[in-house]
């Protein structure tokens, strides 16, 4: 597959993710729908990002000196901790504003990490210079 059918899958995930999480918050007591739709957002997220770092492996060599820069580990935590959150929102130990501005934080930070690709610790090389 091409880069770009990677990218319409994480794209896909970020968005089954995020409605998935808006249904947990809606307070029904049927909250299988919800999980369902954030175990499938997060494995598309998964697959479609590292579908999309093996395309660009060699050109991240270049760039950052590694196949894994710094800002790709980062957003790896993210999906984790956004796997993680959803047990913290069914059982209610955060609620409400605190959940939704804890997901948002974390997907906003994801998007500036994607979008930006900051070098944060590798060397820049002077491709990343100009």
């Amino acid at each position: 597959m091409n880069y770009e059918i990677y990218r319409l899958i994480h794209f896909a995930g970020i968005f089954t993710l995020l409605i998935a999480f808006g249904s947990l918050f809606t307070g029904d007591k049927s909250t299988k729908a919800g999980a369902i739709g954030h175990g499938v957002g997060l494995l598309l997220i998964l697959l479609g990002g590292f579908g999309m770092q093996a395309k660009l492996k060699d050109a991240y060599d270049v760039m950052y000196g590694t196949s894994f820069p710094t800002w790709m580990i980062i957003k790896i935590i993210i999906w984790i901790a956004l796997g993680g959150s959803m047990v913290l929102v069914k059982r209610r130990i955060i609620k409400g504003l605190t959940a939704w501005i804890l997901i948002i934080a974390l997907a906003l930070a994801s998007a500036y990490l994607g979008y930006k690709k900051p070098a944060m610790g590798n060397k820049p090389t002077t491709a990343q210079a100009k």
